[in-house]
């Protein structure tokens, strides 16, 4: 594989005399490059895109997920304290490899299921003596997002197109009340939330990896669940409802991970259709309309929603 231009540079910067870029991956926020050093180990470099924030984002992620893997976590360590500026608009940063996969949402079986239930219960007893004053709030967060969902969805054009469209009108959008109760929450600590199959690496039925922790913050655990439980909703469709969550909730988080089951259940569901209702929009913004409904994502995403009575 031929390696980028600007890699050598980047390495000069860590000290590492020479090292064999094995892969390569493009994602949303950053550019992960898998090398091969020297002495045979690998470690990951990642290459951040400028956003307002990002260097404190990177920092928290790095001090969760190291915490997380003092902890006894699958999750990924710094290589180098050095957080590097290369331009304007990227940064970079030194990690160890973690090994393992990334899974297709059909490959959820259900022992794949409990393990991730079990792996997020571990996530959050490791983090619950996490100094969390460092993070930002996740419920704060939450109000922001919602607001920007809410104007979104009061367009005019936003609800003409949908409905002639896509035959669907919004009944409900505004969470606000929600995320102040989650606020008020006792127990705030960190949290993954986006603990989600793309940052998941399986080995077998096994979990030996949990990445990206960019959007750690404080919060209750609930709050991660209920993220997780969307994602699992939407992706395992040959699953039915109850087995999900029978395998995520009771036989994965509480009987495995050691966590004690959510009881806050009326606050739970309104955060999966708030998650829910966030992936759709998201589906709204970055997509044209006229192609969603060739998206098996969106579909089961919408279908959910107006099982649900967000949408009709």
């Amino acid at each position: 594989m031929q390696p980028p231009a600007y890699l050598p540079k980047i390495l000069a910067l860590y000290d590492i005399p020479d090292a064999t870029l094995i892969a390569m991956q493009k994602g949303y926020r950053n550019q992960s490059h898998v090398l091969q050093l020297q002495s045979g180990t690998r470690c990951n470099l990642i290459i951040y895109k400028a956003e307002p924030g990002i260097v404190n984002l990177i920092k928290n992620a790095n001090a969760v997920s190291n915490f997380a893997a003092t902890r006894g976590l699958p999750t990924r360590r710094t290589a180098h304290p050095k957080i590097t500026r290369l331009t304007t608009t990227k940064y970079a940063a030194l990690y160890d490899y973690l090994p393992g996969d990334t899974i297709p949402w059909e490959a959820y079986t259900m022992a794949k299921i409990k393990a991730l239930g079990e792996c997020l219960g571990k996530l959050h007893g490791g983090l619950v003596s996490f100094n969390v004053t460092m993070l930002p709030d996740a419920a704060q967060h939450n109000i922001a997002l919602n607001q920007r969902i809410v104007h979104y969805f009061e367009r005019t054009d936003v609800r003409l197109a949908m409905d002639q469209k896509l035959h669907v009108h919004i009944k409900k959008s505004d969470f606000t009340r929600l995320h102040q109760l989650c606020a008020q929450l006792p127990d705030q600590q960190a949290l993954h939330l986006d603990f989600v199959r793309g940052n998941i690496l399986f080995k077998g039925d096994h979990i030996c990896g949990i990445l990206d922790f960019e959007k750690t913050a404080r919060g209750h655990r609930i709050i991660d669940v209920a993220r997780t439980l969307a994602f699992l909703l939407v992706d395992c469709k040959f699953k039915p409802e109850a087995k999900i969550r029978k395998y995520f909730l009771q036989s994965g988080y509480k009987k495995r991970g050691g966590q004690p089951l959510i009881t806050q259940r009326i606050i739970l569901e309104e955060l999966v259709n708030f998650y829910l209702l966030h992936d759709f929009y998201k589906f709204l913004r970055h997509n044209p309309y006229e192609s969603l409904l060739l998206n098996e994502h969106f579909v089961r995403t919408r279908d959910l929603l107006l099982r649900r009575g967000i949408l009709n």
